[in-house]
């Protein structure tokens, strides 16, 4: 009873305190395969009709990969300029043109010197990012995305922000609907299907045409980076049960030995003869 009684007591304080610490340490494996994206110049100028794309619609093919890395300049003081977002168009510009351009640098320095801008909030649902668009460009939003492709790199041309080099991927939200962020700075572990939270800068609706020759469009946004998304409902209060459950039992068994020992057995009675 004294050997069994210590063992079972280490046994359990090694279930409830050391084995947990390891049990979330598994980086996350990355899917194989891309789903590849990339800007589209070709378009329909007739059709100006665009629809929200989903994920099981066609993507773009790949943006050009570079594999270069250059040290980052000191950017400029950032100002503020309003004009540069009302310039910016939507669904009326067949092709990226300078107006576009302009609005993800100035978002994108404005990312990057740390300017303050107004709290982020709930992301609204995409058609209604479709219908209120204009009043929405620049605007610090929050949501939660699936991503459709590894994160892909993507030049840019010398601006005030320093930047030679940003991030783009295309993710879907829980209505299906897919939403293409540009953000400058790429986390690690975040593969193909992985969730994660994006708060970013609305710009504009992004237009293209599918490889079926149908005109779609998809939110565009501007961020730091992405992070890794953990359901608060997702293995919550329950992952340590059958570790207590056990430790709950071996203290049990540890008990009654205990008492067992401690008891040990009755002497008996001599009886009495009737006379």
């Amino acid at each position: 009873m004294r050997v069994i009684g210590p063992i079972l007591l280490l046994l359990t304080l090694f279930s409830i305190v050391i084995i947990p610490r390891f049990g979330d340490k598994e980086p996350p494996q990355p899917i194989s395969g891309e789903i590849s994206l990339r800007e589209s110049g070709e378009y329909s100028a007739a059709n100006s009709a665009g629809r929200l794309l989903t994920p099981g619609a066609d993507v773009p093919d790949p943006v050009e990969i570079s594999p270069e890395v250059v040290l980052l300049t000191d950017p400029a003081p950032f100002v503020e300029n309003p004009a540069i977002l009302m310039a910016v168009r939507d669904v009326e510009a067949v092709e990226q043109g300078a107006p576009e351009l302009a609005g993800l640098i100035y978002l994108l320095h404005r990312w990057r010197v740390g300017f303050e801008v107004p709290a982020a909030r709930e992301a609204p649902r995409a058609s209604e990012i479709a219908e209120t668009s204009q009043l929405l460009r620049g605007t610090r939003l929050r949501m939660v995305l699936t991503l459709i492709e590894n994160p892909q790199p993507r030049n840019l041309a010398e601006n005030s922000s320093g930047l030679t080099k940003i991030w783009e991927v295309f993710g879907s939200d829980s209505d299906g609907h897919l939403h293409r962020v540009d953000f400058i700075r790429k986390p690690k572990n975040l593969p193909r299907g992985a969730d994660v939270v994006l708060e970013g800068d609305f710009l504009r609706l992004y237009r293209y045409r599918t490889l079926a020759g149908m005109d779609a469009m998809v939110p565009q946004w501007v961020a730091e980076t992405l992070e890794p998304y953990q359901s608060p409902f997702v293995r919550k209060g329950n992952q340590l049960l059958p570790l207590w459950v056990i430790g709950i039992l071996a203290v049990g068994t540890l008990l009654l030995l205990l008492m067992i020992q401690h008891r040990g057995p009755r002497p008996s009675s001599p009886r009495r003869r009737r006379s």
